[in-house]
């Protein structure tokens, strides 16, 4: 009787979900199409490559809903991994606005209503100078000059609105700004790498005592003045809402402060190139640069610092667990690692796979930019749409769960990972049961806060998940494998 009662919920849950909603404008894909508008010239600055001789273009592709009308758009501004140099210096085939990830995700952010932006900027650094110096001096200017690049592109976006033609139908008050990897760097520098005393940590001075970044060189960090800088949309706010950080690193986490701009960050658990936690960032060189914090260990500040307080107080569904000091604790809102992953799962690549991420597929990075998009999205929308959205309702809300988990991906194709609170008993067992109350797939002895699943040799469909701890008390999920 029990064993049909757990099944008839699991098959209303399974037709509950057919019944759809109204689509939500900026929660779901409303817009079946999407307009580009390419290498659209937000600015002109000089260029490194060049030796800050000559001026380029910086550019960067549009993406909107088709046939849309509306004039209120938050922005949603995406910049490229490639370790800050071209890709004909690393033989990198994404180094550029057209990395797939960017890509997809603009498309699916203007299907939902957004003005998504794949953004380029300015490349280049000393990766194979002879001394760790000049490489950290080299890039820390690079990610200066990029993070610049996207302040004066906020800046353009401004003051098309203020111009009165409004010409891409945005809000000037909304925007995000994000990026893969590299572009994450930058995306955090331009959210907490804002104060003069912050050129003077000691891993960011020379030999002789001076600054790395030398802003009578290389202008102020809005990018207005120096003799090797071109002043873009002086007079408008660069101001901006919100990181979206995949992958990337801080400088320091004691650069993030109080009332900046809160951060949704999503690593790889197991990335070297650039640290979950604090360590010496590796490049393409596979050369030490400079110590950075990956988001294991700058997201905790964020949050004590209270800069995710925008998304809360929320009935979201969690991300997995935080990894600190070699143990995994609780989770932290905002912050979604991928256990078992490295650099870029959500990401693919032309041609063959570069070494950093061999497993690579189109298939496989869709399944992690759903589960990035499904984590974000909700949350943008509470912050910039909506700040009762997802609000927990006291008295009508269902009851907790006896397991709290978090499985992804959802879909799955190959894996399924499962993580449990690290404030509860560890796992006991895990099984999967198909639709006929079948088990299919069982794991006992678990013992852990981590567990996966190989369903790859499963049949498409849903299926219930089931996980017991070691107190005897349980939890369920439904899940699918497409």
């Amino acid at each position: 009787m029990k064993k049909n009662l757990l099944f008839l919920l699991f098959l209303v849950a399974v037709c509950c979900g057919a019944l759809q909603a109204q689509p939500v404008r900026y929660l779901d894909e409303i817009f079946s199409t999407v307009k580009v508008d390419s290498n659209v010239v937000y600015g002109k600055n000089k260029s490194y490559l060049s030796g800050f001789n000559a001026t380029q273009n910086l550019l960067m592709d549009v993406y909107r809903p088709d046939g849309d009308t509306a004039t209120n758009r938050p922005v949603v501004i995406l910049m490229h991994a490639g370790s800050f140099l071209p890709g004909s210096v690393t033989g990198f085939t994404f180094a550029d606005k057209y990395e797939h990830c960017i890509v997809e995700m603009c498309e699916r952010f203007a299907k939902r209503g957004y003005v998504a932006v794949s953004m380029a900027y300015r490349l280049g650094w000393n990766p194979t100078a002879s001394t760790q110096e000049e490489r950290s001096k080299t890039i820390i200017n690079a990610v200066y000059r990029a993070m610049q690049d996207v302040r004066g592109c906020v800046r353009y976006f401004r003051s098309t609105h203020a111009d009165s033609s409004n010409m891409w139908g945005i809000d000037p008050g909304k925007f995000v700004l994000g990026g893969s990897n590299s572009g994450a760097y930058v995306a955090l520098a331009a959210g907490n790498f804002n104060k003069p005393q912050e050129f003077l940590l000691t891993k960011l001075l020379d030999g002789v005592g001076l600054p790395f970044v030398d802003t009578t060189l290389t202008g102020n960090f809005e990018g207005f003045g120096g003799t090797q800088n071109l002043d873009n949309f002086p007079g408008y706010s660069s101001a901006f809402n919100c990181v979206l950080a995949l992958g990337g690193a801080v400088a320091d986490t004691s650069f993030i402060e109080a009332g900046e701009p809160p951060v949704l960050a999503f690593q790889g658990l197991d990335e070297q190139l650039t640290p979950y936690n604090t360590a010496t960032v590796i490049t393409t060189t596979l050369q030490p640069v400079v110590e950075v914090s990956g988001s294991g260990d700058f997201m905790p500040v964020v949050s004590k610092l209270g800069n995710n307080s925008g998304f809360a107080p929320n009935s979201f569904t969690p991300g997995p667990p935080n990894k600190q000091g070699g143990v995994f604790t609780t989770p932290v809102d905002g912050l979604y690692p991928f256990k078992g992953q490295t650099f870029e799962p959500w990401n693919w690549y032309n041609g063959t796979n570069p070494s950093i991420n061999p497993t690579a597929s189109e298939a496989k990075a869709k399944l992690y930019i759903d589960t990035i998009m499904g984590y974000s999205l909700p949350r943008l929308y509470r912050l910039m749409i909506d700040n009762t959205y997802g609000e927990p309702v006291i008295g009508l809300h269902e009851p907790k769960a006896t397991v709290e988990m978090n499985v992804y991906p959802n879909p799955a194709a190959d894996v399924l990972n499962i993580f449990t609170n690290s404030l509860q008993q560890p796992m006991q067992a895990i099984a999967l049961y198909d639709l006929s109350g079948k088990l299919v797939k069982q794991v006992s002895n678990a013992g852990g806060f981590y567990e996966t699943i190989a369903v790859g040799d499963l049949n498409r469909g849903a299926y219930l998940l089931k996980v017991t701890l070691q107190n005897g008390h349980t939890g369920s999920r439904v899940v699918t494998v497409q």
